[in-house]
């Protein structure tokens, strides 16, 4: 009974982090749009999306390492102090390269030195979300603590750009109180982590620090790809498409996450059952996928059908006829990425559930390759279009290669 009123609080305390993660930007977006304008909000957009690249290299995987060695020292304050020692120095470092190293690409891309000072700013939603100790929270089943946390800092955001941000001529304030709500929120998360772990530094040699380091390279690679993956087109479309341009890609594909992450919470049902299940036969497996992927198509194609019918008198609802105009010519990606989504989900779930790790790397990899190859050639010629045929095609080619690797394990006869 004691695990079972845990996992519910847990379950709870997730859906009110999800939540919020998914509301606050809907929310954002004609907030600023109506005071900053097209323009300006697709450079924030940018600025975030390159923050994303940063984020994905200074954490270095560590939320996901680092909740596994917490919660395998079972309240080992010893322990766990060692590990937060480490997680905390690691970090600190690679935030310290990684501002070096963004200072020195804003000096040398052409197209990134007008936002110069919007770029540099926003490197405290970097701070925000790498110090955050995510990995401690998870690491103790305390997610209320953790959602209540993430909870604040989005409160903080929204707050500050109801009442703070009123023209274009606020645009550095946009990230600045973004990042500025991860950090109040990142430093109370540690307030709660000294006191909880009695917090302190002991000595610990650089080889061991370099030895804990190098163990993460692996979860580092794999993480990296698929926000490399998730993040190209923003930063692309930042090099090749004008100001206008640019904010009405990044508002499409703002939608576009909002319909990943809707995938993620099945995700994350599903998953749990499906790594039971690949355990037994092919007969067993196959019937569980059939009776839950045939439940969610028909969820898919009432989801498909919403878009097409009501997705314009929502856009409408949330902007101005500028966007609105601009937006028509590419709403036709958002019923093709819901189902394409949905091709893809079974997929990655078994390469995952199979502990297929290298193929699941590998599977990311060729989305992120494809992008890179198709976006820039298709955007030239066919700007937003170009970059939305690129996304089809990149997400295609790992339908494509996952089917294949599963073809492989699965190609013997059904078993009964």
């Amino acid at each position: 009974m004691k695990w079972d009123r845990l996992i519910i609080k847990s379950i709870g305390a997730l859906g009110v982090l999800q939540m919020t993660n998914y509301l606050v930007p809907i929310l954002v977006i004609p907030i600023l749009l109506s005071r900053v304008g097209l323009e300006s909000y697709g450079m924030i957009v940018l600025a975030q999306g390159i923050m994303n690249f940063a984020v994905a290299i200074a954490d270095f995987g560590f939320n996901l390492t680092g909740t596994r060695l917490i919660s395998l020292a079972q309240g080992d304050l010893v322990l766990e102090r060692s590990v937060a020692q480490k997680i905390l120095v690691i970090k600190v470092f690679l935030l310290l390269v990684t501002f070096i190293g963004l200072t020195f690409l804003v000096k040398i891309v052409s197209q990134w030195q007008p936002y110069e000072y919007l770029i540099l700013i926003s490197y405290l939603i970097v701070i925000g979300n790498v110090l955050m100790p995510v990995w401690y929270f998870q690491g103790v089943q305390k997610m209320t603590w953790l959602a209540l946390l993430n909870f604040s800092s989005r409160i903080f955001y929204l707050g500050a750009v109801l009442f703070f941000i009123k023209s274009s001529d606020d645009l550095l304030w946009v990230n600045f109180y973004n990042g500025l709500g991860w950090c109040i929120a990142s430093f109370f998360g540690w307030v709660v982590l000294i006191i909880k772990m009695k917090f302190r530094f002991d000595k610990h040699s650089i080889n061991t620090i370099f030895v804990f380091w190098h163990q993460n390279v692996p979860i580092f690679l794999s993480e990296g790809v698929t926000t490399f993956y998730r993040n190209i087109g923003v930063v692309i479309a930042g090099f090749f498409l004008s100001a206008p341009l640019m904010g009405i890609f990044v508002i499409i594909d703002r939608i576009m996450m909002l319909i990943a992450n809707s995938y993620t919470m099945v995700y994350r049902a599903i998953f749990p059952m499906l790594c039971n299940f690949v355990k037994e036969s092919d007969r067993i497996l196959k019937d569980f996928l059939f009776a839950i992927f045939s439940k969610l198509l028909v969820l898919v194609i009432l989801g498909m059908a919403f878009v097409i019918f009501f997705g314009r008198p929502l856009i409408e609802m949330l902007s101005d006829e500028i966007v609105l105009t601009g937006m028509g010519s590419y709403l036709w990606i958002l019923p093709v990425f819901i189902f394409i989504l949905f091709c893809n989900l079974p997929i990655s779930l078994l390469i995952i559930a199979l502990d297929m790790k290298k193929a699941y790397f590998n599977y990311h990899l060729i989305g992120l390759i494809t992008a890179l190859v198709l976006f820039p050639f298709f955007v030239s010629f066919l700007k937003i279009n170009g970059l939305l045929i690129g996304i089809v095609v990149a997400e295609f080619s790992m339908i494509l290669f996952g089917g294949a690797v599963l073809r492989r394990i699965y190609r013997k006869p059904v078993n009964s």
